[in-house]
Parts: C-alpha cells; structure tokens; sequence
C-alpha cells in the first residue's frame, strides 16, 4: 500500500502519507494530525471493496491531489481555525439525557448560548470557502486523472454514483444481521446485483443535480465533463496488480466489520 501511495504522491506532488486508516465508511478523505500536521489518508474498505484497480489508484490520487490542489480547508492556519471550531461546536452542543439531573440541563443550555457565535463565524467561514473548496475539487479530479487517466476517473464517478449507494444502504439495513465474517461477501454480492435498468436510472438522477455555492463539492455531471476534456487518455500509473494490499488489508477488514456492527448496536440505545 505504501509503495503505491508513495508512487501516486510523487506523481501529484502531495506530501508522503504517513498513516492509513482503514474505516467503515463508503468513502476516503485526507486530513492532517500533530503540530506538524503530517497527513492522515482514510480509506473507507466498503469503497475500496467495490472499485477495480484503477478505480482504486485514481480514487487514491484524487485524495492525495488534495495536499497540492490549492484546498483552503487543507491549508495551515484555515484547516486548523476549521478544526478547533468543530471541536468548540461538540462541546457546546447541548447534550441532556434522562437521568442526568435538573442542573445539567442548565449548564447546557448555557454552553449552547455560548456556542451560537461559534456555529455563526464556522458558517461564515463555509461560505467564504465553499467556491474554493469547488474549484479545489476540479484540480483534484485534473491531477487523479493526470495519474490515472481519464477513463479510470469517469469510471470511479459512475461507481459513486451508481454502485455506492447500494453499499452505503445494504450497510444500514445488514450490519446487524449479517455476522461480521460475512459482511464483506455480502456487500460484495449486494452491489454487483443492482439491475442495469436502476443504474441508469441513478445516471439520470445525478445528471439532474443543481449546481451550488453552499455546498464544498460541484455536481458530478459537471466533473465528468470537466474531467472528459482533459487529454489524459492514459494514465502515469499503470493498472496495479491490488493482490498484495488486499492481502495486507486482511489484517484489518474483520476489525472494521466489527466495528460497523458495534456502531450500529450503539445506535439503538443513543
């Protein structure tokens, strides 16, 4: 896994990744840890479970692209101001359970007066970023692309689009009745069943999408588009063979299955 994202940061000249944290969660993102704020990739294995090979490269390049893309949100000074008010906004957030006294409610709501100002400067903040955040989201998709080439990066927004989302609903309606040890076959059956004529259907869905200013990405529609003009007809990385990171992804996917249904067990009691 390493070696591969040391070749993809080369090619897009992010910084080394450090740390890989295998989640739950259909997706992947990039974020930052420490003083030195050295970068952390999350790697959500249902998304990696349902991509071919050259999905997976360009799905990791385009996280990796964030680190040189000109992202605001990952910047220093931005991504740290971005970072201590969510922080600030959990703990004021108000927080009252049956059993917890009359004087805890008080407290409460006091924190969540206090914690108005907060939650107005992050909004602030959003939408001064939000048309960075978009135009940082087309130069991620430019250099995934210029590592992978445009045919694997239309083909990973058609997986979002229409594999995806039968990923993220069989999670939520089987991470308690499927054991742990099954989960992963499971999901995989689940989403390479989905009938072409629902595929389609979710193309057209997707093609319907409005584009915004208050939202940090554009619409995919519009990143095909963008992404099919580009002259990157071949990739700089050429179709990996993924045996060996499945084999050390091993290690660690029962752990992250567990982990889904222990989620999903805490959310009947929250």
């Amino acid at each position: 896994m390493f070696t591969l994202l040391d070749h993809i940061a080369t090619e897009t000249g992010a910084p080394r990744i450090d740390i890989v944290a295998i989640s739950g969660e259909t997706n992947a993102s990039l974020r930052t840890y420490g003083w030195r704020r050295r970068p952390v990739l999350e790697i959500g294995y249902p998304m990696w479970l349902i991509l071919t090979p050259q999905e997976r490269i360009v799905l990791l390049a385009h996280e990796l692209a964030h680190a040189s893309n000109g992202d605001a949100r990952h910047s220093f000074i931005v991504g740290s101001a971005l970072h201590s008010l969510t922080v600030l906004i959990d703990v004021t957030a108000f927080d009252w359970r049956e059993g917890d006294g009359l004087a805890r409610p008080v407290a409460e709501s006091l924190l969540a007066v206090l914690g108005l100002p907060i939650r107005g400067l992050t909004l602030a903040m959003g939408l001064l970023l939000f048309r960075s955040s978009q135009r940082a989201e087309y130069r991620a998709d430019e250099l995934a692309a210029h590592v992978a080439g445009t045919p694997a990066m239309t083909a990973l927004f058609d997986t979002t689009t229409t594999t995806a989302p039968s990923a993220i609903r069989f999670l939520e309606a089987s991470a308690l009745t499927v054991t742990p040890e099954d989960l992963w076959t499971a999901l995989r059956s689940a989403t390479t069943t989905v009938p072409p004529s629902e595929r389609e259907r979710r193309r057209r869905a997707a093609r319907l999408e409005e584009l915004r200013v208050d939202i940090t990405h554009p619409p995919t529609y519009l990143r095909i588009e963008a992404v099919k003009a580009l002259p990157y007809t071949k990739g700089r990385i050429p179709n990996s063979d993924m045996s060996a990171i499945d084999k050390e992804l091993e290690t660690v996917v029962l752990r992250v299955a567990q982990s889904i249904r222990e989620n999903a067990q805490s959310a009947l009691y929250s």
